[in-house]
């Protein structure tokens, strides 16, 4: 009896959803922000530690920090008898609401304060609700005790499993060093990091505290662990990062503090996942955050909102899609954002996916173990800029699994790009005054395709010991202010190159001096990006000062003939 009862209960269940009412998330835009708070009252919506992350680096608070009006969104979750606010984005000045009247949204644009909305998720049986799962799902194991055991460079025993995709980056030269996170802040945006509460390979991580927030922007639930969701790719993703069990498997920064933010739906593609994304990126600027690792990207969307997908040519520029502007205002904020590529290489769409385009996205493709590209998406974005920015480890990277057994293989821009991440936040904790701009660039120029980027592999696989040696002066390519870069130096019999790492750079000139500041010689040519000389071919082996003049600045460094 009790099993027909069951079935019976599962047979209306099914068929109360089949006849639910559909519901609606609407994405409304406020005008202005008239009546919201100031910034005298800064601490209200950004931590302490966000103000310090600005002030460090230079950044100024500005109208996009401020709040929305808290009188406009209650007016329009009446109006559209909405049964839920989803998002707010004080960056944006908008709100995603939910409701079941989709009628209800021409009242909403007739509201003074409404300056434009547009529907971005549609749930057909209604079902935008999430069941939190049970406390019992919360414990975490702490039967591991953290070997101490020492490691010596180039010894693959203290990382084992991990060892080709750290030491392929040469992150593990950061560690030997003893930077391997300690202090930093890394936020993740994902998918469901269930297990990552309970797996032995992140005890370190959960007995230490160092999950220092958490929260579901899909559901809006503190909970990110759910055993319920079909995916712990989040949980894959944080332990390419901070897995940790020394002799086994050791991620890119396992001694970090986390910050785990769900933005992705895995029961479908809705243009509100990109939403899901700003919320948690506002939420991470404001805790604090310095690093983020995003390992999401779209391109389509499904029915019946297909006709919000994209195209290459038309919305992947690098500041056209939401996803992207979202991206772009994050690292406006002080923050280095560590961008998956995409998988999509070798299909049919075979291009990179957004928010990768981003202008301001550390994007990171694949490669296997050997540097051979892995399918990841092909690059520039739409507008030229060099994508990927740089490529990791995408295929058989080792990964924790849900039983927390011995780790497996597994392929994907997704895991290349927290491995990059990691190394990228060991590398700003080495050199801690730097901003997010000079660490970005000390990547790049450490990069073995550095000086010949292409669209598979951007400017190719990073080398953290030469990224460090730039940073300390010692190494062979040497940086100019981080406008520009000179390689080699010293110079091949006198021939070298000089390439600027701005954008729109303002053309420049250059001259060579002896030590001594007597001109030697002047370039009777201007250029805009880069350019190589042979000037020092005539010259007598020696140390030399390279001048450049760019827009009313003069840059020098030191040359070796």
């Amino acid at each position: 009896m009790k099993k027909i009862i069951l079935i019976i209960s599962v047979l209306l269940l099914g068929l109360s959803e089949m006849n639910a009412a559909p519901a609606y998330g609407f994405r409304v835009k406020f005008k202005d922000k008239n009546g919201t708070l100031t910034f005298a009252d800064s601490l209200q919506f950004l931590s302490q530690k966000s103000l310090a992350r600005r002030n460090f680096q230079g950044i100024a608070l500005d109208s996009t920090d401020l709040p929305v009006v808290k009188q406009y969104i209650d007016t329009v979750m009446v109006t559209a008898s909405a049964v839920k606010l989803h998002n707010i984005s004080k960056w944006f000045n908008q709100v995603v609401i939910i409701t079941m009247d989709s009628s209800k949204i021409n009242d909403v644009l007739a509201l003074p304060m409404v300056a434009s909305a547009q529907c971005v998720a549609v749930w057909s049986n209604g079902n935008y609700q999430l069941t939190v799962p049970s406390i019992e799902d919360t414990k975490f194991k702490t039967t591991y005790e953290i070997n101490a055991q020492k490691k010596t460079r180039g010894n693959p025993a203290f990382y084992s499993y991990t060892y080709q995709q750290i030491d392929l980056i040469q992150a593990d030269c950061l560690h030997d060093m003893g930077y391997m996170g300690q202090g930093m802040d890394i936020a993740l945006f994902d998918v469901n990091f269930r297990y990552a509460n309970t797996c032995n390979y992140f005890d370190s991580l959960n007995m230490q505290n160092r999950v220092k927030d958490q929260w579901s922007f899909i559901k809006d639930t503190g909970f990110v662990f759910s055993t319920a969701v079909n995916s712990g790719h989040g949980k894959d993703a944080l332990g390419c990062m901070a897995g940790y069990k020394p002799g086994e498997y050791v991620g890119s920064a396992p001694k970090a503090n986390f910050f785990l933010y769900n933005t992705e739906d895995v029961n479908g593609e809705r243009p509100v996942e990109e939403d899901n994304w700003l919320s948690a990126a506002e939420r991470a600027d404001s805790a604090g955050v310095w690093v983020v690792n995003s390992s999401l990207g779209y391109n389509t969307y499904d029915a019946p909102l297909a006709s919000m997908s994209y195209t290459y040519s038309n919305h992947f520029d690098g500041k056209t899609t939401m996803i992207a502007q979202a991206l772009n205002k994050l690292s406006s904020k002080g923050i280095l954002v560590v961008q998956a590529q995409g998988n999509e290489g070798c299909g049919n769409w075979h291009y990179l996916l957004t928010p990768a385009d981003a202008d301001s996205a550390i994007s990171v493709g694949s490669v296997d173990g050997s540097g051979i590209w892995a399918c990841s998406g092909y690059g520039p974005n739409s507008n030229g800029k060099t994508k990927p920015d740089v490529v990791c480890m995408g295929k058989a990277v080792m990964l924790v699994q849900d039983n927390c057994d011995v780790p497996g293989a597994a392929n994907g821009s997704s895991f290349a790009s927290p491995t990059m991440c990691g190394a990228i936040a060991c590398l700003w904790q080495a050199f801690p005054t730097k901003t997010a701009w000079q660490i970005k660039q000390l990547v790049r120029m450490s990069s073995n395709r550095y000086t010949n980027p292409n669209n598979t592999e951007g400017y190719g696989i990073p080398d953290f010991c030469i990224a460090y040696n730039l940073a300390t002066g010692t190494g062979d390519i040497q940086q100019i202010d981080y406008q520009f870069a000179i390689y080699p130096n010293p110079t091949q019999d006198g021939s070298f190159y000089v390439k600027s790492f701005q954008p729109n750079a303002a053309s420049f000139t250059y001259s060579i001096c002896d030590l001594n500041g007597r001109l030697l010689f002047q370039s009777k040519d201007t250029y805009q990006q880069s350019f190589h000389s042979d000037a020092l071919r005539s010259m007598a082996p020696g140390n030399y000062l390279l001048q450049i003049q760019c827009d009313g600045k003069v840059y020098t460094t030191k040359l070796v003939r």
